[in-house]
């Protein structure tokens, strides 16, 4: 205790010189650059074959095992998707239109409303 009140304060922060940017912002420039730039026809790119239909939903963790996240890491390699989520969109939906029932598709469809429900 007496170390500390013994101890030295430290000095005052000694403030150095104001820094002013090189360049500033200005609207006006802005404008004037707008209007000499010709516009140019762009054409929109081709819409890929991802099941991307939901919008700025809550995102989750779901336990797999190291192989399944292996397989599925190296099918967003491949290109199939842009990421993990939309190819198992993409397998779940080929799933259900290939290989489900038409009665197993209705009662997927019953849970998953149920699903839907609870998390609301």
């Amino acid at each position: 205790m007496s170390d500390l009140l013994r101890r030295k304060q430290p000095g005052k922060i000694q403030r150095s010189q104001t820094v002013v940017p090189k360049n500033t912002f200005n609207i006006k420039e802005l404008e004037t650059v707008k209007e000499n730039v010709p516009e140019t026809v762009t054409t929109p790119a081709p819409k890929t074959a991802t099941v991307s239909n939901l919008v700025a939903e809550k995102s989750t963790t779901v336990r797999v095992n190291m192989t399944t996240k292996s397989k599925l890491n190296a099918l967003v390699t491949l290109g199939i998707a842009p990421n993990v989520d939309e190819v198992t969109d993409l397998l779940i939906n080929d799933y259900l239109t290939n290989i489900l029932t038409k009665d197993e598709r209705k009662q997927f469809e019953i849970i998953l409303g149920l699903y839907k429900k609870k998390m609301k």
